[in-house]
């Protein structure tokens, strides 16, 4: 079957090296006779919703993913399993740990040799980015995949005030090193604000920062030191970024919980 045939096309496209990371993005579903799923289609069609599926194109080379993310391949490719916290006892050591902290998979499958690899199908959103011998902290749940050259693992939250309020749990993930990682994110990359702090800081009320650079620290605080401010604020704790680098937020999150909580069913 031709590339013309398939029933999807690639919207955006990332090489590196010896991988290509493909976003493809389906023609309107079809459906089926099962009325009640037709009903949604005719929604999700009507509105422009488009299902997508991340390929991964392999030329001798490797990626790691999230546990049960692959949904078929195609070639010469074989997997194993890694900690993603690099070889060796050391790296079997810290991933056990990781685990046994974060209630996570130890082990990422790792793909390598020559083919194609293709990841369960999503109405979601993905977000490719390129790392240049950095560290990324993120919330959990965000990573997708990345190439064999990135290190993932945990990273236990340094404030006390943020592992208990801070609503994100006690670890995020952690990514670092050169290449590209592939997150999935709540809400369409356009809606993602960056924002770069100067020995600056944030504050956030809920919980949409998604990611944020090494040089800034995490904590949970009061909206003001008085009780009669906070009480006059309205606001209770708020999500704390200080230091210098970058932090990333979905402003239009909260949006969407909001209409998820009214009756409108997400799509995963």
């Amino acid at each position: 079957m031709t590339e013309n045939n398939l029933p999807f096309h690639v919207v955006h496209s990332v090489t590196r090296g010896g991988t290509t990371f493909e976003l493809l993005e389906y023609k309107p579903l079809a459906g089926s006779e099962t009325l009640a799923i037709a009903e949604q289609l005719h929604v999700l069609n009507k509105a422009g919703v488009h299902l997508r599926q991340l390929r991964v194109r392999l030329d001798k080379d490797g990626i790691r993913t999230e546990p049960g993310a692959l949904q078929f391949s195609k070639g010469r490719i074989e997997m194993e399993s890694s900690t993603g916290m690099g070889e060796g006892v050391g790296g079997l050591v810290k991933g056990a740990l990781a685990a046994a902290r974060t209630g996570e998979t130890m082990f990422k499958p790792l793909y390598s040799g020559t083919g194609e690899i293709y990841l369960e199908p999503t109405f979601g959103h993905y977000w490719f980015m390129q790392l240049n011998n950095q560290t990324l902290y993120a919330d959990q749940g965000l990573f997708c995949c990345s190439e064999n050259s990135i290190q993932v693992g945990a990273h236990r939250v340094e404030s006390f005030s943020a592992r208990v309020a801070g609503g994100e749990g006690r670890y995020q993930t952690k990514v670092m090193g050169t290449g590209i990682v592939v997150f999935r994110i709540p809400v369409p990359l356009s809606e993602i604000m960056e924002l770069t702090l100067e020995n600056e800081t944030l504050q956030v009320d809920g919980s949409f920062a998604l990611l944020r650079t090494s040089g800034i620290q995490f904590s949970v605080e009061k909206a003001s030191n008085s009780l009669m401010g906070a009480m006059t604020s309205g606001e209770g704790f708020l999500q704390t970024f200080r230091g210098t680098g970058r932090v990333w937020i979905a402003p239009t999150q909260s949006v969407y919980q909001r209409m998820a909580g009214l009756g409108v069913t997400r799509l995963t």
